[in-house]
């Protein structure tokens, strides 16, 4: 790599040592260099100290810290040499210890001194030196460094290791320890340790060792004070420019050994450490004010950073451009993920590097762009393990599926993947969706991938099935899918979408393709978008169509006519707009309102696995986009699924059956044998004992009452309370699962309802009148049972709140207790949830039954709305026959969710 900067013409110097016959040694040098360097020469040619010479130009002596140029030497000249140390000159005990060191150092390399103990007087000499801070520069004037690089280079036995012993532990102590020696001191000996061992060797070890150290420091102590040591600026730039040439020169070989990879790897780290200081520099604007010396450093470091970054831009591209072609050589010697972290490790520096250069951002975007297919390959080659933090932020040049393996290699660690916490509660649950799918995976390890994929694949089958009426698919894409809008959903369905985005999310997760991908209505509005007219195109195209052609003809008639049918229920009369406002109007109702329950349940469970939304997923990582969920979903193929050829002869017609909601029933008629289970958390007490959870041992959980057999009144209670439940297998009411008996307790199993009760929700939250509503049906809608069991005869002989009482219970007149009674009590239960009270809240105990028996009314707050208290005055008539049936309250607007 071509210098940024003029160089002199080098010169040749003959030196002579005076009082001598010796012949005269001969130095090329450059003007630029410093006399110091000439000291050096003569120390490693006729093993003198440093600190014992003298040199002279025409009679008058050179200063080691000036330059050759600055004594107008010229080619050709001769230099006088004077040996011989003067502590009269100097008598600083510091600087005769140092001479008293290299001076034996000196000996050791002739030669003539080779016992162990003059080694340990440098020794001593050298860690009493390093420990006077101020002093420290004294080390490279006296040339410490190039003296040890000399002893470590001695062919002459134990030498090496004494000088790899000195080396050391001078590098450790002022790199390693913090002793309060400037920043720009230590790097500029540390640089100057570094620049000799390389002169020996860049395959040296120590040298590796050594470099590696110095560049540990300068990562964490960059901000070296260029205005006071601009010297060890530019030694630490000329360092990374001679690093920058080792590592363009290991790239340009075709065939890598592993041992050599990892060697390129930490070149890569070092030179990027090494310039943590230039880039500090670079961040300085020159100042025509300043001094010129600071002005002409930050200049060069600007000029060389430039030039770093285009050479090995220049190199990555020949490199990424012959990758495919070596890729099977790579994977023959088993060096595919060794050479892909070399270059991600290359990618990364240079992309720190463009923040720097002008335009350098927009030039690697480029670069980039232009090798997609090696990118990939470098993709799949990588670990979670490895770093590529980096490259999230250019993933957008990265097909759909790199970019996914990357932000899902993000976001799930691999034990997160073995998870088996998580994956048993969600086959627990899948028996409700498929028995026969849930018994042939019962013994299966689910945390197996080659398990978990066809699982995954059968479940998805299941859910998106036609018949079960969860999904639809778009007319056009029948591996493409959205909830379907004509579905009333019960709790189970809701529960289903929750499941739904669990798996989905479980899919994603381990990039397994299930051969289902998700309508673009779907996705938008889990990204939370706004969602047009072109977005519903794939699921309705003759919605689509029909409202192109209204707009075209601007001619509401059509849209106004009873023939008309978009393949929607509407539910409701929409009211007329100018054109685009009602197209828009029509579109939220039929694609955003009427599935928005199916949307948020699935939301929270896709959140249950990824611990974020779709929506901050995009947020978080930029350039990642919604179709690419779709490309991990279904990839190129169906994935094991038969969706294709089932859909293409589907209508958007329900067929009135749910086999879903069947196979729930069967699901709550089992009865489960608990013989073997453990106590859990305590959960609270009712009027018949304590509730705790307990699970099995083969990890289900249940709630169980425990009720004292002493208590013989409400035995019988809990006995009526089983009979009842026996009878029942609906959404909405707990499974009994069976009973225990021992010498002290009755053990009721029943399901377990994290959620809690509605007096809790509305205690915790201000429920929303859509909520209210929400609540109010599922209640009616188990009105239904009378159908299987006598429950007048049962509700005689439970116990009950007055302030829920209608006034015929209390009073015992006119039928007691029966459905009508229970009318009473949901306008009760939704004035408390409204209000947050419970009914007759502002009366003592004591008077809340004579004032029910009287007839009178709770109190009904003027904050209710309009249908709400509509809908409670409706259930509160005193005469039970005025009273509206369950099936009458369905229809009502409060309970159809026109809340006004």
């Amino acid at each position: 790599m071509a210098l940024p900067f003029g160089e002199t013409e080098p010169i040749q110097l003959f030196v002579k040592m005076m009082n001598s016959e010796a012949p005269p040694i001969e130095i090329n040098a450059d003007a630029n260099n410093r006399i110091q360097i000439i000291h050096e020469k003569i120390l490693v040619t006729w093993k003198i100290p440093v600190t014992g010479q003298r040199l002279f130009y025409e009679r008058k002596q050179l200063l080691r810290q000036d330059r050759l140029i600055d004594y107008s030497i010229q080619n050709k000249a001769c230099l006088e040499l004077m040996v011989g140390w003067d502590d009269k000159d100097d008598p600083s005990d510091i600087l005769q210890m140092i001479h008293q060191m290299s001076s034996n150092i000196c000996r050791m390399c002739q030669g003539q001194d080779e016992s162990a103990s003059t080694y340990k007087d440098c020794f001593d000499i050298l860690r009493e030196a390093l420990k006077r801070e101020a002093e420290v520069g004294i080390l490279s004037l006296s040339s410490v460094p190039a003296t040890l690089v000399m002893l470590y280079s001695s062919p002459i036995g134990g030498n090496k290791s004494y000088g790899n012993n000195l080396i050391r532990l001078s590098l450790d102590t002022l790199l390693m320890t913090d002793n309060g020696i400037s920043a720009g001191k230590i790097a500029y000996l540390g640089v100057e340790f570094c620049i000799l061992l390389r002169e020996v060797s860049c395959e040296d070890l120590l040298y590796k060792s050594c470099r590696t150290m110095l560049a540990d420091y300068l990562e964490h102590n960059y901000e070296i004070l260029y205005d006071y040591y601009p010297g060890a600026v530019i030694e630490i730039l000329f360092f990374a420019i001679k690093l920058s040439e080792d590592l363009s020169n290991g790239l340009c070989n075709i065939f890598y050994r592993s041992e050599y990879i990892e060697s390129l790897r930490i070149q890569v780290r070092d030179l990027g450490k090494f310039l943590c200081v230039p880039r500090k520099v670079i961040n300085v604007q020159i100042n025509e004010d300043e001094d010129d010396d600071k002005n002409i450093m930050i200049g060069y470091t600007n000029a060389v950073i430039n030039v770093l970054f285009k050479d090995h831009l220049k190199d990555m591209k020949q490199n990424l451009t012959r990758l495919p072609d070596m890729i099977k050589i790579f994977e023959r010697l088993h060096t595919t993920h060794s050479v892909s972290l070399l270059y991600l490790a290359i990618l990364n520096e240079l992309n720190s590097i463009s923040q720097l250069v002008k335009d350098g951002a927009d030039k690697l975007q480029r670069a980039l762009e232009g090798q997609k297919n090696s990118l990939q390959i470098m993709v799949r080659n990588i670990m979670r393990s490895d770093d590529y933090d980096w490259f999230l932020k250019h993933i957008v040049v990265l097909d759909s599926e790199s970019r996914m393996h990357l932000v899902m290699m993000k976001m799930f660690p691999e034990k997160k993947l073995r998870d088996a916490q998580l994956l048993n509660p969600l086959f627990c649950w899948s028996e409700k969706l498929d028995k026969k799918l849930f018994n042939a995976f019962k013994y299966k390890d689910l945390t197996d991938p080659k398990i978990l994929h066809p699982w995954l694949c059968k479940v998805c089958q299941v859910l998106f099935e036609p018949k079960n009426l969860l999904f639809r698919a778009c007319p056009d894409n029948p591996t493409d899918f959205y909830p379907n809008p004509e579905l009333e959903p019960e709790p189970f369905h809701l529960d289903c979408f929750k499941f739904a985005g669990q798996v989905i999310a479980l899919a994603l997760m381990h990039e397994i393709q299930v051969g289902v991908a998700l309508g673009r209505v779907f996705l938008m509005q889990l990204a939370r978008k706004n969602i047009s007219l072109e977005d519903v195109k794939d699921a309705d195209p003759c919605f689509y169509n029909r409202c192109k052609e209204f707009i075209n003809k601007d001619d509401l008639s059509a849209l106004e006519s009873p023939k008309v049918k978009f393949g929607f229920k509407t539910g409701k009369t929409m009211k007329l707009y100018p054109s685009h406002g009602y197209i828009k109007s029509l579109v939220r109702h039929c694609f955003v309102h009427s599935i928005s329950k199916q949307v948020s349940f699935f939301s929270k469970g896709f959140e249950m696995i990824f611990k974020t939304s779709i929506s901050q997923l995009l947020e978080d990582f930029k350039g990642l986009k919604l179709e690419d969920l779709n490309h991990v979903l279904k990839g190129n193929g169906n994935a094991g699924s038969n969706f294709g050829k089932k859909r293409k002869s589907l209508n958007h017609e329900c067929n009135g059956s749910d086999p879903l909601m069947s196979q729930l029933q069967k699901i709550r008629r089992r009865r489960i044998n608990i013989t073997d289970w453990q106590w859990g958390d305590f959960l609270g007490s009712g009027s018949f004992g304590q509730v705790h959870e307990g699970y099995t041992s083969d990890g289900f959980f249940f709630a169980v009452k425990v009720a004292p057999l002493l208590e013989g009144k409400k035995v019988d209670q809990i006995e009526q309370e089983i009979a009842l439940l026996r009878q029942f297998s609906h959404p909405n009411i707990v499974k009994y699962f069976g009973t225990h008996k021992d010498e002290m307790n009755l053990y009721i199993f029943l399901e377990l309802v994290r959620a809690g009760s509605l007096e809790k929700l509305y205690q915790k939250f201000q429920l929303q009148d859509s909520q209210v509503s929400l609540y109010t049906k599922q209640i009616l809608k188990d009105f239904g049972l009378s159908r299987v069991t006598n429950l007048k005869t049962l509700m005689k002989s439970c116990w009950w709140n007055p302030r829920w009482m209608p006034p015929e219970v209390v009073n015992g007149k006119g039928g007691g207790y029966g459905l009508k009674a229970d009318i009473w009590s949901v306008g009760c239960v939704v004035l408390e949830m409204s209000t947050r009270q419970i009914p007759y809240s502002h009366l003592e105990p004591g008077a809340v039954d004579y004032s029910i028996g009287e007839g009178k009314l709770p109190r009904l707050p003027d904050s209710l709305t309009e249908h709400s208290r509509d809908f409670i005055l409706q259930c509160l008539q005193v005469n039970p026959n005025d009273r509206p049936t369950a099936a009458k309250l369905l229809e009502h607007p409060f309970v159809k969710g026109r809340c006004s």
